[in-house]
């Protein structure tokens, strides 16, 4: 029997991260930097027909954190060219760090497919 994995583990690396770029408290990387994982949570969202099936709840979650994380790696790329010393460093290990938790979600995502 494959099951699919109902949530995403992230490493203390990729929470870190999450803190330093969540974009507030509706940002699904505050989700990930205050809880540790990607997970369904406890209220279900309403689609076109109705509720969320679990498996689409779970895509569409993995779904925003991908893009935010890319975006937000993307935005400490452009910072990171004119940073200076340690900052610098931190930059490009944050957008490392970023498009790794982007490429966990997708490959969550491909599971469903």
């Amino acid at each position: 029997m494959n099951t699919k994995p109902d949530h995403l583990e992230l490493s203390g690396e990729e929470v870190d991260a999450a803190i330093s770029w969540h974009g507030g408290q509706s940002s699904m990387l505050y989700a990930v930097a205050s809880t540790g994982a990607l997970s369904r949570g406890t209220i279900r969202p309403y689609g076109d027909d109705g509720p969320l099936t679990d498996d689409e709840w779970i895509c569409h979650l993995a779904s925003n954190l991908a893009w935010e994380a890319r975006d937000a790696a993307k935005s400490a790329g452009t910072q990171y060219r004119t940073a200076k010393g340690k900052e610098r460093k931190e930059l490009l290990k944050d957008r490392w760090t970023l498009i790794s938790m982007a490429e966990k979600a997708e490959e969550l995502i491909k599971l469903y497919e």
